[in-house]
């Protein structure tokens, strides 16, 4: 029985319907120590032969036979087996993996092996026995033609299957390179068939032990030279690769991939960063003024823990709320509501320097200051505004004499925190920083007010005043928008303070400035919302409290509802249309490995573990992302006047997660290409 039999094979090429006929009629049997040429005139049909044999295109007519078994059933997975154990191709143009080190590209022919050190092993001997150990770790693309050839012999070696196949072997080689490879060819071809198609039969001519001559798609001359001699060792059982052996080559060739090629690599890795900081922006772009909240916290800064409290009667009082806490639990309480969080503004400066807000807030689980301290909580891309938010509470004289500073990358904007004995006695003084006033028909600003024991009362004083004929007109004051003022003086200047100050009378400042009494609403604080609800559900009668970070609905919520769901289904189709224009660009790129991944299925390695490897290496690109757009994100909010926040966890794993569709969407479509063509048409050899 014959290792190898053609029996009226025949390969059929159909090109925009033109059929064409590669081999017809073709019979022929080999076995093993058979050393055979193959002749022809060019398009005679040799390499198509060849092809035929070695799995790496199909066959149309008869039935080709090995070991006796039929072979035109095979499915996919069964010609791979059959590549990876019985067949061993050379090519003419060597298909070296030329980003991958002599020792690598042999390497990948002994994937059976599932111990890396038994592979390496293997491999260092054969390159020995081709004799390129000095260029073992030389890459493929620096090799010279006859090192490229003893590098694929070395790795058809590898394989150890029983037939080598060899397509002119020695047509871009010189004379002596040539004569070497068709003499290591004869000296591995010890209990195997080897079967050479060449123009060049003088090469092997001294080593064939049979010579074939194909014309015109046929066999026309078949001649016995010397008769094989009988195989000697027994062949060697192969076992089968488990799940485990698989996948650990998987990983082998994915991450082989990404590492052999480091421009491709680098520059598939910045243009998916430069794609997700695209995202990133128009996320925050248009989420920022497109997407709108419809529910709010009853305060805008909701604090956890903290609880508005109200009294069926309208007024509580410090001695109400002090049994409220003590019955509750509370552990600090602040009687008014409205000094529990409020917003000053600081004014621009003639410099340049914008406006800011700066929120004061009272939560002591937060930060608990000394009385007559305070802690400003400072975005890092605003820290140069330091001093200038911290000189517009000291100047104002409002009690504040130390202020500690935190800076952080959230986009909370400014935050400063304050003592609960500082907002009792100077709350409302604080609030006034910088507040409104109508002078007549124009709106003024107002730095600070103090007392002046001198004036009356209905009476004020404009210290620092620049505003023509002042005297003439009333002043309104926002901050006790129910009585209107009468100005006195304006000429007094002091240079200690800058901006506007207001002197009131002592009856009128106590008026406007003196603490409540009592209130309409006061809070208690909680260590957490757990026990904030808790104490709600046991507020005596006559109390009502509500948590102030709990959402309650806004006025059309419903509509603005609806057009957040329609902004985020636009949001969502533009990334998604960025990201497949972006993966088109992708593939194109990828489109390097064509060649590559066809020489793994000349090895015999299984399509599922190759095209797989692609995933495993799309995988590798897009990982740095992971931690490039944080980072990134991070630096620009740390950057001077930016209003750039920090990313959020929803809009980084939308974004993580459309580039990680991208990034495997280049890979799926990839395989389904590479799939799709036999070996022979990928790898662009082969005449008809």
């Amino acid at each position: 029985m014959a290792l190898l039999k053609l029996e009226n094979i025949g390969k059929i090429y159909d090109s925009n319907d033109i059929l064409t006929i590669g081999i017809r009629g073709v019979n022929l049997a080999f076995d093993y120590n058979e050393f055979v040429i193959i002749e022809g005139e060019s398009g005679s049909g040799k390499s198509t032969l060849l092809n035929v044999i070695g799995a790496n295109d199909s066959y149309e007519e008869g039935e080709l036979y090995f070991n006796g078994s039929e072979t035109s059933h095979y499915s996919e997975s069964e010609w791979e087996k059959y590549r990876d154990r019985n067949i061993a191709t050379i090519f003419q143009d060597f298909n070296i993996i030329e980003n991958l080190t002599v020792l690598e590209n042999v390497e990948l022919a002994l994937l059976r092996f599932d111990d890396r050190k038994e592979r390496r092993r293997i491999a260092k001997e054969l390159i020995e026995k081709v004799g390129l150990t000095k260029q073992a770790n030389q890459k493929g693309s620096r090799l010279s033609g006859g090192e490229k050839q003893r590098t694929v012999i070395a790795r058809a070696l590898a394989k150890d299957s029983p037939v080598i196949l060899a397509d002119e072997p020695t047509g871009n080689l010189d004379v002596k390179s040539s004569k070497e490879v068709a003499k290591l060819l004869k000296d591995v071809s010890k209990d195997k068939l080897v079967i050479v198609v060449t123009h060049n039969p003088e090469y092997f001519k001294q080593y064939a032990t049979r010579r074939v001559r194909i014309f015109d798609g046929h066999v026309s001359e078949d001649t016995v030279v010397a008769p094989p001699a009988p195989k000697e060792s027994a062949d060697a059982e192969m076992a089968p690769i488990t799940r485990k052996h698989a996948f650990s080559n998987m990983m082998y060739i994915g991450t082989l991939n990404y590492r052999s090629r480091p421009k491709f690599t680098g520059m598939m890795t910045l243009a998916l960063f430069v794609c997700a900081i695209t995202l990133f922006i128009i996320l925050e772009v248009f989420g920022q003024s497109l997407i709108q909240p419809y529910t709010a916290s009853l305060d805008d800064v909701g604090i956890a823990g903290k609880v508005i409290v109200s009294s069926s009667e309208n007024q509580i009082g410090e001695s109400d709320l002090d049994d409220l806490a003590l019955y509750s639990g509370a552990r600090y309480a602040l009687l008014d509501r409205d000094l529990s969080e409020f917003e000053v503004p600081v004014a621009k400066t003639a410099g340049g320097e914008s406006e800011r807000t700066v929120i004061c807030l009272y939560d002591p689980y937060s930060y608990l200051p000394d009385a007559g301290s305070a802690v400003l909580v400072l975005p890092k891309s605003l820290s140069y505004e330091e001093q200038r938010i911290k000189n517009t509470f000291y100047g104002a004289g409002v009690g504040i004499t130390d202020i500690r500073t935190v800076t952080t990358v959230s986009n909370n904007g400014i935050r400063l925190y304050l003592n609960e004995a500082d907002l009792r006695e100077n709350g409302k003084r604080i609030r006034a920083i910088n507040s409104g006033m109508q002078l007549g028909e124009v709106e003024r600003t107002v730095y600070t007010f103090e007392k002046n024991e001198e004036l009356e009362s209905g009476t004020v004083n404009f210290i620092n005043s620049n505003f023509y004929e002042a005297t003439k007109y009333t002043a309104l004051f926002r901050m006790k928008a129910d009585r209107s003022y009468t100005v006195g003086s304006v000429s007094e200047k002091r240079a200690d303070v800058g901006g506007l100050v207001v002197q009131f009378s002592p009856q009128d400042y106590d008026e406007v400035f003196s603490p409540a009494g009592s209130v309409n609403q006061a809070c208690l604080y909680f260590k957490n919302d757990q026990l904030a609800s808790a104490a709600v559900e046991k507020l005596p009668d006559g109390y009502m409290g509500m948590l102030s970070d709990g959402r309650v609905y806004l006025r059309r919520a419903g509509e603005i509802f609806t057009m957040n769901v329609v902004y985020y289904f636009l949001l969502i189709c533009i990334g998604v249309l960025f990201a497949a224009l972006i993966s088109v660009i992708f593939g194109r790129s990828v489109n390097i490995f064509k060649t590559d991944f066809a020489v793994y299925r000349t090895l015999g390695i299984a399509r599922n573990i190759s095209s797989r490897s692609l995933y495993v290496q799309m995988c590798l690109i897009f990982l740095p992302t992971l931690v490039l757009l944080p980072l990134v994100s991070f630096f620009v909010t740390t950057v001077r006047n930016s209003a750039v926040p920090l990313i959020g966890v929803g809009d980084y794993l939308f974004i993580e997660l459309l580039m990680f569709c991208m990034v495997e969407l280049v890979a799926l479509r990839f395989n389904r290409v590479i799939n799709g063509q036999s070996i022979r048409k990928t790898l662009k050899r082969g005449s008809k």
